[in-house]
């Protein structure tokens, strides 16, 4: 199957877009170096008229080497985030095991930080999937989120009581759903 006919892989601008968000946080590029905003942009790259720095989208990521069309890469991605083995993401992507593989021990490797400590107002969640269950908190007003996976079908108050010991300030609000694993949280 080629893998331009998967039609879930959104066009390469559209991709570049949203690098460009996740990279610079908005639309709008900036010098990585004196962080001047908007420079000129010439074909695929960029000059700050500032400090003279030449950069492309990538150039100062750790995807700065990045050979394989952004396509390609998208869909290694997406088979990496589904959980799809190397060989069949081989078969769809028509690239070799040991670049699969690659990309994959990449990924691992540049995932995003977790924060442990959340304060002030955090909103507290369960998810529920067939033999595990994720606790996720957020801090209101910021990006932080803390989590943990739980091999079991449903946490108990053990487990919500670790993950606020681990991840919450104490004295912090707590916005839950009211689930019953929360109940009276406040004594511990």
């Amino acid at each position: 199957m080629d893998m331009y006919n998967l039609r879930q892989i959104p066009s390469e601008a559209k991709i570049q877009t949203y690098l460009r968000h996740a990279i610079f946080g908005s639309t709008h590029v900036f010098c990585p170096q004196c962080s001047k905003t908007n420079p000129p942009r010439y074909e695929n790259r960029f000059r700050c008229v500032r400090c003279r720095c030449k950069f492309s989208l990538l150039s100062h990521t750790w995807l700065a080497n990045l050979k394989l069309p952004l396509q390609q890469w998208w869909l290694l991605l997406w088979c990496w985030t589904q959980k799809i083995p190397v060989q069949q993401t081989a078969a769809l992507s028509n690239l070799s095991r040991l670049t699969i593989y690659h990309w994959y021990d990449q990924f691992r490797n540049h995932l995003p930080e977790e924060y442990h400590v959340l304060e002030n107002i955090v909103q507290l969640d369960e998810a529920y999937f067939k033999n595990w269950c994720l606790v996720m908190g957020k801090q209101v007003g910021s990006r932080k989120l803390a989590y943990e996976l739980i091999y079991k079908s449903h946490p108990g108050r053990l487990e919500a009581n670790s993950f606020l010991f681990h991840k919450v300030q104490p004295g912090a609000k707590l916005w839950t759903d009211g689930a019953s694993i929360y109940k009276r949280v406040e004594d511990y």
